[in-house]
C-alpha cells in the first residue's frame, strides 16, 4: 500500500482535532517571535517555534534545550546548575559509557531548588532517566516520541528511519485495523493522520521545508502498535506477514 503525495497549496496550521498537543509556552512579548526573535538571547542560545506556536530554546553547543525562558539572568543559571549537577551525577555512574554520543538534555520545572533534567539519544531512539536510587535507566517508546512531538524546530533533519517507520506503521494499522485490531486510533482518525502525511510529504516536493511539521505528527503518532496480538484468533504479526507476501 503506497501513500502518493497530494500537493497543497499551504501547510494546514490546523491540526488533528482527536490529538492533545501540550503547550508549554505560548508566545508572548517576553517571547518574541519573527525576524527579532534572536535578539537578547545568551550567546549560543536559539529560539525555535512549534508549529502549533509555542516557543523553546537549543543551545547546540551544549546540546541542550528548555522551554524555560533564557532571556532571564536567574533562570539561565539555574538551568545550567542543572545541567552541571546532572552529568556530574551521570559521569559516578558505571554504565555511562554506554550512552550513544548524540546524547540531549532537557530540562524543565527549574527553580533555585530543583529541575526536571531528562536524556535522549535521536540515533538510538531512546530516552534515559537518572536517579541516585536507580541509576541511569531506559525509558519507554512512548516517552521517546513525546519528546520528537514536543521538540521538533531545531533539528534539520527527521530522527533516523523515523519517516520509513512511521510509514510502515501507518500501512501496517490500516491493513490491520480492517482485521478487527484495536488502536489507540479509530480507522477515520487513521485515514485523517495517512491525509496529513500525504499533504505534508506534497509540500516537501514543493520544496516547502515541513521537517518540524512532520516531526510533531510523526512523535504524536508513534508508537503505533495495536492494543493486543490477538485479532480474531489470529497473531496479527501472521496477518501482517501475509499480507505482504
Amino acid at each position: 500500500m503506497a501513500f502518493p503525495a497530494r500537493p497543497s497549496p499551504r501547510i494546514n496550521r490546523g491540526f488533528l482535532d482527536f490529538i492533545e498537543t501540550a503547550q508549554y509556552n505560548p508566545p508572548s512579548g517576553s517571547h518574541p517571535t519573527g525576524s527579532s526573535s534572536q535578539a537578547g538571547l545568551p550567546r549560543s542560545w536559539r529560539q525555535y517555534q512549534h508549529p502549533i506556536g509555542d516557543i523553546y530554546f537549543h543551545n547546540q553547543s551544549l546540546h541542550l534545550t528548555t522551554a524555560e525562558n533564557v532571556r532571564h539572568p536567574d533562570t539561565l543559571r539555574y538551568i545550567l546548575d542543572a545541567r552541571d549537577d546532572h552529568i556530574q551525577c551521570v559521569a559516578g555512574d558505571p554504565h555511562r559509557n554506554r550512552l550513544p554520543p548524540d546524547i540531549e538534555l532537557v530540562i524543565s520545572d527549574v527553580s533555585d531548588a530543583a529541575a526536571v533534567v531528562r536524556m535522549y539519544s535521536r540515533m538510538a531512539a531512546t530516552v534515559y532517566h537518572y536517579s541516585e536510587d536507580t541509576g541511569l535507566r531506559v525509558g519507554s517508546k512512548e516517552e521517546f516520541w513525546s519528546h520528537i512531538a514536543e521538540f521538533p524546530s531545531h533539528h534539520r533533519d527527521l530522527p533516523p528511519n523515523a519517516e520509513s517507520n512511521f510509514a510502515q506503521s501507518l500501512r501496517n494499522a490500516k491493513l490491520a485495523v480492517g482485521e478487527g485490531a484495536l488502536f489507540c486510533f479509530s480507522e477515520g482518525q487513521i485515514d485523517k493522520i495517512i491525509a496529513r502525511y500525504q499533504e505534508l510529504v506534497g509540500l516537501r516536493t514543493q520544496g516547502r521545508n515541513v521537517t518540524s511539521s512532520l516531526s510533531w505528527l510523526i512523535g504524536v503518532v508513534m508508537p503505533l502498535e495495536p492494543i493486543g496480538r490477538e485479532v480474531g484468533g489470529h497473531n496479527i504479526d501472521h496477518i501482517l506477514n501475509s499480507a505482504y507476501r
